[in-house]
């Protein structure tokens, strides 16, 4: 029996990105073959994981053990966030020494690529097994970035640099920061990489957050921006590939960006979202002309 060759288009959501481990994992349990992965932000740092041959139950024992809030240094209050991140652009500017001027790389992009080479065993793209691609945009043209060479760390950090959380990373030139900015939801490019059937999984912020303060309105506004233009993108692959496409949105929903301690629960909510659609996601890989179809009984 023939089958379609699978790509993987993992999304961003920080503590909710952890969700994709869990859908890796179940379709290694299900022996669902992945040909390629595109990841933005968390879920490339995941989709890099599946893509060296790592053992993922061993990912996911050590990021169940890793305080992933003291090594990131984030916090899920986003009041004391927001007061941080005012804090050092005020410090910048007072000190007349802007981010991008500094000699030594930030103090947070450390951070960033010490957990990466951990995930990655310090490896590069040349070293995956299958191909595997991180999506990052270009903070001063806006332009989507492909990243596929080079050391895996570097470019996961630059992936998951959050505006105002982390950092810009420099790179050839440019300051790179999160990909989710332009594209949550990698569809495009996994079918650029050659997939013909793609598995999208969702771990976007929901529109369902009671709105309370003015702080509150503003992120409300980032979400349904973001939300919007993932819709539209979808819509646009769904026309191209019918249905070659599989939305996956695991039950993540409740979990903040930056709540890492909910790591168990959202790494299983990957599990059982692919488990509730696995009949759908085998029909999908099977080429139409092989299928079988049951004769039908006399009556």
């Amino acid at each position: 029996m023939m089958t379609r060759k699978l790509g993987l288009a993992l999304g961003g959501g920080g503590a909710r990105g952890l969700a994709h481990l869990g859908v890796l994992l179940a379709l290694d349990e299900a022996g669902i073959p992945v040909s390629m992965i595109a990841g933005t932000s968390m879920g490339a740092a995941m989709g890099a994981t599946k893509a060296l041959g790592a053992n993922l139950s061993m990912v996911r024992r050590v990021l169940e053990s890793l305080d992933l809030n003291e090594l990131l240094q984030v916090t899920d209050s986003t009041l004391r966030e927001l007061q941080r991140i005012i804090s050092r652009s005020v410090m910048e500017y007072v000190r007349g020494s802007p981010w991008h001027e500094s000699e030594a790389p930030p103090h947070d992009l450390a951070r960033l690529r010490e957990l990466f080479a951990l995930l990655t065993a310090n490896k590069r793209f040349e070293d995956t097994s299958i191909p595997f691609a991180a999506v990052s945009a270009d903070l001063e043209t806006g332009e989507r970035v492909v990243l596929r060479s080079g050391r895996l760390a570097d470019a996961l950090a630059a992936s998951t640099a959050v505006p105002g959380v982390f950092s810009p990373v420099a790179r050839e030139g440019r300051y790179l920061i999160d990909g989710g900015i332009l594209e949550k939801l990698p569809v495009d490019v996994v079918s650029e990489m050659g997939a013909d059937t793609i598995v999208a999984v969702d771990t976007g912020a929901p529109l369902d957050r009671e709105i309370v303060t003015c702080l509150d309105a503003v992120l409300q506004s980032q979400r349904a921006t973001s939300q919007y233009l993932t819709n539209l993108q979808l819509a646009r692959a769904r026309e191209r590939l019918g249905d070659r496409l599989l939305v996956l949105r695991p039950n993540v929903g409740w979990i903040k960006m930056f709540a890492f301690e909910h790591t168990p629960e959202a790494i299983q909510a990957g599990e059982d979202v692919v488990r509730a659609r696995l009949d759908d996601l085998r029909a999908m890989l099977t080429d139409p002309g092989e299928r079988v179809t049951p004769p039908r009984s006399e009556s």
